[in-house]
Parts: C-alpha cells; sequence; structure tokens
C-alpha cells in the first residue's frame, strides 16, 4: 500500500510540474515581441520554414502562440535558398545531429534543403566513433598506400588518421609508399632498422641488384647485404622515369602526334594524347578519360562535376588543404593555376 502512494505522489507531482511550466508558457508568452530581440539567448537562428527568428526563445514563443513546429536549423540569419547547396570546395567537416560526418557546413544545409530535413550541427569536427580504427573509415578508402614520418607504408590515410590519436607527431608525408632513401634518412641505426624489419610486415617491394624483391625498405636497408637498390618496386616492374611533356609517340604509332589524337581529361585539361594523359594519371589516379578531343566548356568543367555529400571522398592537396573531392581539387586548381595544384594523397590532410 506504500509502495502505490508513493508512486501515485509521483504521477501527481509530475503532473503538476507539467502544469506549472504550462502555466509558466501562459503567462511569459502572451507577448512574443518582449524575445524579439537578436542581442539575447545567444541571437539569431534560422528556422526550417525559412525565416530567421530573433532567438531560440522568440522561436519557441511563436511555435506556441501560433500552435505550429518549426525547428531551429542552424544558428544565424537564414540564407537565400539558392545559397543553401553552392559548393565549397574545402574539406571543413562537421557532425550533423543524425550521427553523420559531412564534408562541410554548406554540405549540410544542402541536404536539409533538399530532403526538408532539420539535421543541426553538433560539432565542427567528424563525428565520434567508437573504434575509428577498426571502423568504416578505415576501409573506405580501401587500399591506397601512404608514407608517413615514421617511414612506415600504410594501407591508407585513414589508418594514419587513428594512429594520430595515440601519437600525435604522425604525420603523412606523400601518396604511395616510403623510398629506400626515405627510410634511411629517417633511422640513424641499423640496428633500429632490423628490429622493425623482424618485428614488422609490410608490402612495400624494393628490388635489388641480386635480382632480389625485398617486402620492404626495412628488410632491404638489414639484409641486402652487397646489393645495390634496383628501384622502389618489384623487380621486373619498374619504369623509366620520363617527362610526360615529352611523349612523342602518337596513338597511330605515326611518330608524329596530331590534334586528332587530343583527348579531355576528368580534370577538364587537355592533353595532347591518351599517352600523356596516362603517363599524367601516375600521379593522379583518379585522372580518366572523359572525351576524344579537346576539352569544351563549360560541359568539362570539374566545377560542374563535384559529387553530392554521399559520393564525396575527401582528398588532400599539394597545397596541405582539403578538397571534398578530387573533382574539388581540381576545381580549385583550374580557379587558382598559379598554386599548380596536384594530388597529394586520399583522406583529409
Amino acid at each position: 500500500m506504500k509502495y502505490l502512494l508513493l508512486i501515485f505522489g509521483v504521477i501527481l507531482a509530475s503532473r503538476r510540474a507539467s502544469t506549472f511550466i504550462l502555466a509558466n508558457k501562459e503567462v511569459l508568452y502572451q507577448n512574443c515581441e518582449i524575445f524579439n530581440n537578436s542581442d539575447i539567448y545567444d541571437g539569431p537562428i534560422c528556422g526550417s520554414d525559412g525565416i530567421t527568428y530573433a532567438n531560440s526563445i522568440y522561436l519557441d514563443c511563436v511555435n506556441y502562440q501560433s500552435f505550429q513546429n518549426v525547428v531551429p536549423v542552424h544558428p544565424g540569419d537564414c540564407l537565400p535558398m539558392d545559397d543553401y547547396c553552392k559548393i565549397n570546395l574545402f574539406y571543413r567537416p562537421v557532425c550533423g545531429s543524425d550521427g553523420r560526418t559531412y564534408t562541410n557546413l554548406e554540405s549540410l544545409l544542402c541536404v536539409n534543403y533538399k530532403y526538408s530535413l532539420d539535421i543541426m550541427v553538433v560539432s565542427k569536427s567528424v563525428c565520434n566513433v567508437i573504434d575509428q580504427c577498426y571502423g568504416q573509415e578505415t576501409t573506405m578508402y580501401a587500399f591506397n598506400p601512404v608514407c608517413a614520418n615514421n617511414g612506415f607504408t600504410y594501407q591508407n590515410a585513414a589508418q594514419v588518421k587513428c594512429l594520430q590519436r595515440l601519437n600525435t607527431d604522425l604525420r603523412i608525408l606523400h601518396n604511395g609508399g616510403c623510398s629506400v632513401k626515405e627510410v634511411y634518412s629517417i633511422y640513424d641505426s641499423i640496428e633500429k632498422v632490423c628490429d622493425i624489419a623482424n618485428s614488422r610486415y609490410e608490402w612495400n617491394p624494393v628490388c635489388a641488384s641480386d635480382g632480389v624483391t625485398y617486402p620492404n625498405p626495412f628488410e632491404f636497408l638489414c639484409y641486402q647485404a652487397d646489393s645495390k637498390l634496383v628501384s622502389d618496386d618489384e623487380c621486373g616492374k619498374s619504369r623509366q622515369q620520363v617527362s610526360c611533356a615529352d611523349l612523342t609517340t602518337s596513338v597511330s604509332g605515326s611518330g608524329t602526334i596530331t590534334g586528332e589524337d587530343e583527348v579531355c581529361g576528368s580534370d577538364g585539361v587537355t592533353y595532347r594524347s591518351i599517352h600523356h594523359l596516362q603517363c599524367y594519371n601516375s600521379q593522379n589516379k583518379y585522372l580518366t578519360v572523359r572525351r576524344s578531343g579537346a576539352c569544351v566548356q563549360p560541359e568539362d568543367d570539374p566545377c560542374m562535376s563535384i559529387p553530392e555529400e554521399d559520393l564525396r571522398l575527401p582528398v588532400c592537396g599539394s597545397d596541405n588543404s582539403s578538397y571534398v573531392s578530387p573533382e574539388a581539387l581540381w576545381c580549385a586548381k583550374s580557379k587558382f593555376p598559379d598554386k599548380k595544384l596536384t594530388f597529394a594523397y586520399d583522406g583529409p590532410c
């Protein structure tokens, strides 16, 4: 009986609390204009109806009086509708209230606008993941090796980003595996190199003059004895480095490159031939043939090809800026030719 009275008392108190809250609103929200001041309660807020309200309390008051359910979309004034889907080339992640990481604020606002959602910005960073090292982020970049400043070659940029939680000094040097020269310059003793060779495995092959392919620079430096380095690659797979601009072979094999050999790249650049484009592809793996013949503007402008949020894969540019996708990097390259932008590696810088 005592327990039943106790439960009844809790229920009654809860109902009274709700009545008091409602009663407070009935008193405080008689005149919403007293809250219509952008200098109080954290200032302006944009509602899901596209209207800017002086603050969140004023919006709540308007909702109460008009029996509507306008939700706050983002702090600050509402933008013109067209501005919500203006593309920001740079990767500046924000965490949405839906638990998803968006490439930048503009992309989140565009998703809200297109799909009539009310996703709020929770933080100006990537969303927290319980275990980022073994989550989707480490696999979404697949096998795209990068060289870190400890001489190790990692499977992709996401693995390095994850390990930076434990070692804040760890950073990516470049796309692709570390070279023997780079590993040699980092470690000051053969003992350290051999310790790593015996305790850590990575596939980043190098070819020695004895014809043996060593799995990585550490094993080569530790066990190569009198052999010399032939190439930072498997034996039999190295290619002589040539300047892409100096290529002279035509598609037809006639030895003369003509205007008919021109192709348009996915970066919006016209290349003298398919061979020239393939040569530059070794420096930018996302570069593909868009069409035969010279590029035509604006149809082939990479700024017109930046994918929507769900299809974006951030990349790091040679200017140490993060872009929402390879197309965004190429767009920036066309807008700022003096920067001589190139692709550095997958993932944000």
